[in-house]
């Protein structure tokens, strides 16, 4: 079964019901809820999400929506290898190193986010959430 890793983006896509983004990340989502996909959630993504999500729903929406991310997706921890390997990287945004190497620590087959361009792509593939379902045969 094939593992990936999502970028923070890709949930906000859903929760916030961003209209160009959602069909796809929410037909992400529903593979990763349906156990056809392992999805991974960086273990840094739950604080920024929590920030992003309650400035724009209540406080108790947002915990709800970690509650049931936490439910469906496994953790990517970050550790000392992971904080390593992203402080000596030559990324740009030190949170895309952190996605990254987090991604490669848990050996995802791919990390599936909107912005590709922020991401060296030299160890592992790095896929929107269109191209990931166009790979697997996915319609959207």
């Amino acid at each position: 079964m094939k593992s990936v890793l999502c970028d923070i983006n890709v949930i906000l896509d859903i929760f916030l019901k961003r209209e160009s983004h959602y069909t796809s990340a929410a037909r992400l989502f529903s593979l990763i809820e349906e156990k056809k996909l392992h999805g991974y959630l960086s273990a840094q993504s739950f604080p920024t999400l929590f920030y992003i999500l309650s400035r724009e729903l209540r406080r108790d929406k947002a915990m709800r929506v970690l509650e049931k991310l936490r439910i469906i997706f496994r953790v990517a921890a970050v550790d000392e290898k992971v904080i390593d390997l992203s402080l000596v990287s030559s990324f740009k945004d030190f949170e895309d190193a952190v996605q990254y190497y987090s991604a490669l620590h848990v050996e995802a087959d791919c990390l599936i986010t909107r912005n590709k361009g922020d991401y060296r792509t030299d160890q592992l593939p790095v896929m929107t959430p269109e191209e990931f379902l166009a790979l697997i045969g996915e319609k959207r």
